[in-house]
């Protein structure tokens, strides 16, 4: 449902105004926040913001052309878990961590600003980047990240050589892992389409799959000590990608059985 200007909400309104002085075009607002172009032109004026003269930011577009580091990889599997592709060629890449986003905005080149996104409900801040780019767009596509990729089947995985730092950055963006209170061991989770949750199981030849139980959204998961330091031996091979706080928790897991 598209929103005209009379049913705009403080909040609606501070997202546009937002959404345009992070570099997204007046003409993109509309049905990226879904609201009407007449409701973005007034909002944007009462805030006496000129809508025609104002700095661009610029962006590596080719990055993704080629898959051909591990740092690439990463962040091709954070995109993939954490990020997004409009159907207008806009790309948005949010986490509640600022280092990822920080990471993210260094590899492009971007000079736009990352957007401090306070969510309602007491939850944590998140950190955004957004932009346009029809190529960056038509590449990430070939990678399966597209509009409405939730539900279907194309998943994308990269060469041997670079799966462990694209599962990686998809762990970072959509994983967790969890220590067992009072026992030994534990549990690491990644959540994503059956496709791509099924896929991963084959490649990594461990883990099941679990659907949700009130959504479409399907669980990989692990839970011996095999399966937990196998994966954790295949995605830290690269010490100098990953969240920290990550990586400590599957050691909680690993280390809970020496003491048990």
């Amino acid at each position: 449902m598209v929103t005209s200007y009379r049913q705009l909400t403080t909040h609606q309104k501070q997202q546009i105004i937002e959404a345009f002085q992070s570099g997204m075009e007046c003409r993109m607002i509309p049905d990226f926040l879904s609201v009407t172009g007449r409701s973005v032109a007034r909002v944007l004026s009462e805030a006496n913001i000129n809508t025609k003269r104002r700095n661009r930011y610029t962006l590596l577009e080719d990055y993704f052309d080629s898959i051909d580091s591990e740092t690439k990889a990463y962040l091709l599997g954070l995109i993939a878990a954490d990020g997004c592709v409009t159907t207008t060629n806009y790309i948005v890449f949010e986490s509640i961590e600022s280092e990822l986003t920080e990471l993210l905005k260094s590899e492009l080149h971007y000079t736009g600003k990352v957007r401090i996104v306070q969510p309602k409900g007491g939850y944590a801040q998140h950190y955004r980047i957004n932009f346009s780019s029809k190529i960056m767009a038509k590449t990430l596509g070939e990678y399966a990240i597209f509009p409405g990729r939730s539900f279907s089947d194309i998943c994308y995985f990269p060469s041997a050589q670079y799966l462990p730092a694209y599962v990686l950055g998809y762990f970072d963006g959509d994983g967790c892992a969890y220590v067992n209170q009072g026992r030994s061991g534990g549990l690491v989770c990644i959540v994503g389409s059956f496709s791509f949750t099924t896929e991963l199981s084959k490649r990594l030849n461990m883990g099941v799959v679990v659907k949700h139980h009130c959504s479409n959204v399907y669980y990989w998961r692990i839970y011996s000590r095999q399966n937990i330091k196998a994966f954790y031996q295949l995605i830290y091979q690269d010490q100098s990608l990953g969240l920290s706080r990550k990586k400590q928790k599957i050691e909680q897991i690993l280390g809970s059985y020496c003491r048990g």
